[in-house]
């Protein structure tokens, strides 16, 4: 063997490096003779490796560990674990895979490698080596200079190296190619690789070629497996073979494991009649995967079946699912039915899961089929569905802990259903039933979930505490999963939203590596929850939308929580629309599968939302909550409403009784400014400022400025205004900004109309109601004066605008009485100008908000150019201004379009310098909100994606920057852009 330098010194100068060519060009043999003081990991591929976990469990060998469940978001699992692996191994760690070619374009193991590539640091090096590029897209690394690549021409022994190894010139002959140059130097003659295989075994003694096609009949094996096979030289034979080259190599990924090399594989007759030896010497050693590929070589299906709950255990979902596929369909039992779907419930995949299980029941409905498929129905159909199956099976005592965890279930869907009752006896039965620690962790789960739900503290957080202790020595990775999750929605219910975000940074790494997109979902909500408590609304609006879209995409009834509080975000933003969007679909979902807590919130988020337009409705809302059951909200939108002190005290008995302070607060709030009195509110202020909350501390110090007067309060209002802009809650903004006219005696125009984000009318600040309006086409005719900026329009081209399908008589009288009310409701003179026959609205006397912003904004760019100093306070100040897309409501006007895209567009540029302004100036969290309100609105702004994850790095948030970094690859990947790599800035130190 000779060394090669000019190929060697091309390994490691890259990120990626690609060594690409059919059999026998000595891929392998150029890397093991490649020297480097760099750590190496090093892996061959087989079929068995195409799955996401046998890859990942070959990779993170000696380094981390991977959980073997398996969820249904495989993609974010994914990138979740090319990420551990990443911070686990070292920063310039070379990973070599070898057999490349084994992987298919979709497989789970070929996008966890594509995600390595992405995600590796810099310093680090990955090298592919195969017959066959990598089946995914490598362009961008291409482009960027990060990729090299070595092809079969430069693989090829040149003349000179080909009279070196073979001792003679065979080059013409053999074309340079390395295994037949060293066959020919082997055999000393040239013939059909078949023939030179043949010979070259043929001239090994009868042990080792005995030795070799029994080794033939495995992908994988070992001098243990050979000698219990009968071949007592393996020991010595193994290692000789592999150190001359000769058809057999090490397994570097696998230390004691030999493989064939492919020529040998391809012409070796594998022996017979060895694996039913082999298989009782896999499962002796717990290798119950390879156990099973030798039992269903000889197709003993029951024998696969027995071992199935084994590989389940061992291997995983995925490896399940692998096992089972081998077994014909006419030879499954319910026993392989139920395995099956097992691993693909783990998965997520529930229905493939329900589909496998009702198969499975042809035998009879078992506890644990019937627990399975009532918690599927439980995530995916609703609570009465999952009732529905928990009903159906009568115990029988002949599975404690099935038994058990069905009447968890049971237990969760009454809880759901609000029937609280009901909830604690099933739960109470589950506890009773269960045998293990799993049964009994789950049990405890749903008691807490009682416990909360009666506002009984002390006893959710020990039933919590024991259920965690159980899970974890159960190893139930989902049971965690959920206890942290919910033992984070029960902080933010108690305003300890910090202790919340505690809990999710345990469990969200854990839903990531596991895949679970379901429970990531109700994590990444239950943070959201947290982050709006603390008055992060675009964190917590981005954690929203991205828990309504799982939930959306699995058809879950849990989509109606999301939901709720994204409206609760549009409302503090001033976008009224969207709020209303959002709760009212919110309601619809809660209505259908008549969940109760989803049913209170939507209603008290109506509530909230129409309190000041239509306070009727506001109140019919509220009180449909409290009739569900108790809402501290509820009654504080009736006591702010009605201005009735009673409903406040009783509103803060039921905050003090169930442990929450932030409605507590409020309920102070509110007494301080109906009852005007300044130690309430003092009180108020100092609880807002334990919870963290800054949206409750603006609430109270616009209230003081309010109360007080005069100069100092304006200054109070003022910084209370500012803050909420900053935060991004344009509507606490708006009052404190109208408290601190009203210091300064400066009152606001007599009339203004707003349309970003829904179109309303003010006059002297209050809104008009509905009512006031008698027509809507007299509000759609002054919306298109509005959207035409002041330009003239003919009466016959609105009239055409109004009523396109009606006949011009009618048209014109039609729009006499519309323009009539309009004026009427505007009043005379106040903007509404008739020239001939043409209309227009004159801006210069009715103000319009979309008018100023746009103003605003490009006097804030054009400072920004300039690099003036005053560009961050106009650009702030217009951002502020934007409650939402103009004329949300009108989504599919055509005379509004252009006037809202422009808007749009002008905004993103706005907070797309802001962005960059506070990230050059250290402002990371600030600099994070402006990124995701850019791609709040065009979730495809690459440079706000990079940005993001830039700073939330910088700022110390390492997880979450890899989390915001599988989002930008997922968005990419969408538009059919190659993403670029994870920045070496971003990653946190191993």
């Amino acid at each position: 063997m000779i060394r090669r330098p000019r190929l060697e010194g091309l390994l490691c100068t890259t990120r990626l490096t690609t060594l690409v060519a059919p059999a026998g060009y000595g891929k392998t043999t150029l890397l093991t003779q490649a020297h480097t003081d760099r750590p190496v990991v090093w892996h061959t591929c087989q079929e068995g490796h195409r799955l996401l976990q046998p890859m990942a469990s070959a990779l993170s060998a000696g380094w981390t560990s991977v959980p073997a469940v398996s969820g249904e978001d495989e993609a974010g699992r994914t990138h979740a674990i090319a990420a551990l692996l990443a911070d686990a191994w070292p920063e310039d760690v070379l990973v070599v895979l070898d057999d490349i070619h084994v992987l298919r374009q979709g497989d789970s193991a070929a996008q966890l490698l594509e995600a390595l590539c992405l995600q590796l640091p810099p310093t680090a090096r990955l090298v592919l080596s195969g017959r066959s590029l990598p089946p995914f897209s490598l362009r961008r690394l291409k482009v960027d200079g990060e990729l090299s690549e070595i092809n079969a021409a430069q693989l090829a022994f040149t003349a000179e190296e080909t009279a070196v190894v073979a001792g003679h010139d065979v080059h013409d002959v053999t074309g340079g190619w390395p295994i037949a140059v060293r066959l020919v130097a082997e055999t000393g003659t040239v013939e059909e690789l078949a023939d030179l295989v043949g010979e070259v075994v043929g001239r090994e003694p009868e042990q080792t070629r005995a030795l070799l096609r029994t080794a033939a009949a495995f992908d994988r094996f070992t001098a243990d497996l050979l000698v219990e096979l009968g071949h007592s030289g393996a020991p010595a034979i193994l290692p000789d073979l592999a150190r001359r080259g000769l058809f057999v190599e090490h397994v570097r990924a696998e230390p004691g494991w030999f493989a064939l090399v492919p020529l040998a594989r391809e012409f070796l007759e594998p022996a017979a009649g060895v694996h039913r030896a082999a298989a009782r010497w896999f499962t002796s050693r717990g290798e119950y995967v390879r156990a099973v590929d030798s039992l269903a070589a000889l197709e003993d299906w029951p024998g696969v079946t027995a071992l199935l709950g084994d590989v389940l255990r061992t291997g995983g979902a995925d490896a399940v699912l692998t096992a089972t596929g081998l077994v014909p369909e006419d030879r499954r039992t319910a026993v392989v039915w139920q395995l099956e779907g097992v691993a693909h419930q783990l998965r997520g995949e529930w229905r493939q899961a329900a589909d496998r299980f009702t198969k499975a029941t042809e035998d009879g409905l078992t506890a644990e089929l019937a627990w399975r498929m009532a918690w599927i129905q439980h995530l995916r159909g609703g609570p009465q569905d999952a009732l529905q199956i928990c009903d159906g099976y009568v115990p029988d005592g002949s599975d404690p802990t099935a038994e058990s965890m069905l009447l968890s279930t049971a237990a969760s869907a009454h809880w759901a259903l609000g029937d609280l009752e009901a909830a604690a006896a099933k739960a109470t039965g589950a506890l009773r039933t269960a045998t293990n620690d799993c049964a009994i962790g789950t049990a405890h789960t749903v008691l807490a979930m009682v416990a909360a739900a009666q506002g009984k503290r002390d006893e959710l957080t020990e039933h919590y505490d024991i259920a965690l202790d159980h899970a974890q020595k159960a190893g139930d990775v989902l049971g965690v999963i959920r206890i942290r999750s919910n033992r984070a929605s029960h902080h933010v219910e108690a305003g300890e939203h910090r202790a919340a975000l505690r809990e999710i940074e345990e469990m969200l790494p854990l839903a990531d590596v596991t895949g679970f997109a379901t429970y990531r979902a109700i994590g990444l909500h239950n943070r959201g929850e947290a982050l709006l408590g603390l008055g992060r609304l675009d964190e917590a609006a981005a954690d929203f939308h991205a828990a309504q879209k799982v939930f959306d995409q699995a058809g879950s009834w849990l989509a109606a929580a999301p939901l709720v509080y994204l409206g609760e975000v549009h409302r503090l933003r001033g976008d009224r629309a969207l709020a209303g969007f959002a709760l009212q679909e919110a309601l619809r979902l809660a209505s259908a599968k008549n969940t109760v807590p989803h049913l209170v919130l939507a209603h008290v988020g109506l509530a909230e939302l129409f309190a000041c337009d239509d306070p009727d409705l506001a109140r019919e809302h509220a009180r449909k909550a409290l009739e569900l059951g108790e809402s501290v909200t509820a009654l504080l939108v009736l006591a702010r409403l009605d201005e009735a002190k009673d409903l406040c005290q009783e509103a803060a008995e039921i905050a003090t009784r169930r442990g929450d302070r932030a409605g507590f607060a409020r309920a102070l709030q509110l007494r301080g400014v109906l009852e005007r009195d300044s130690v309430l509110l003092d009180q108020s202020l100092t609880l807002w400022r334990e919870i963290g909350d800054p949206l409750g501390e603006i609430r109270v110090r616009t209230a003081q400025a309010a109360l007080v007067g005069g100069a100092a309060s304006e200054q109070l209002a003022g910084e209370a205004r500012q803050q909420a802009a900053d935060l991004g809650a344009r509507v606490l903004a708006e009052a404190a900004a109208a408290v601190a006219e009203t210091c300064r005696k400066a009152s606001r125009p007599e009339l203004f109309i707003q349309t970003l984000g829904g179109f309303r009318v003010l006059r002297d600040g209050e809104p008009l109601p509905p009512a006031a309006w008698q027509s809507r086409k007299a509000r759609d005719l002054v919306k298109i004066l509005i959207a035409r900026r002041g330009r003239p329009i003919t009466r016959e081209a609105l009239g055409n605008l109004l009523w396109p399908d009606e006949e011009p008589e009618k048209v014109a009288n039609r729009l006499a009485v519309a323009l009539s009310t309009a004026r009427s409701v505007l009043r005379a003179g106040t903007g509404i100008v008739a020239e001939g026959d043409a209309i227009r609205l004159d801006p210069d006397v009715l103000p319009v908000d979309v008018v100023a912003f746009l103003a605003d904004a490009r006097a804030g760019l054009a400072a920004a150019q300039r690099n003036s100093s005053e560009a961050r306070s106009l650009l702030a100040a217009a951002e502020s201004a934007y409650h939402g897309d103009f004329l949300e409501e009108d989504p599919y006007e055509d005379w509004a379009a252009q006037l809202r895209e422009e808007a749009r567009l002008i905004y993103l540029q706005v907070v797309t310098v802001l962005a960059a302004r506070a990230e050059s100036g250290g402002e990371y969290a600030l600099a994070s909100r402006y990124c995701l309100r850019v791609l709040e609105r065009d979730p495809y702004d690459e440079p706000a994606h990079l940005m993001l994850v830039r700073v939330l790095a910088a700022a110390g948030s390492h997880g979450e920057a890899r989390r915001c970094y599988q989002t930008y690859v997922t968005r990419m990947r969408e538009i059919e852009v190659d993403p670029r790599p994870f920045t070496a800035s971003t990653r946190r130190r191993a």
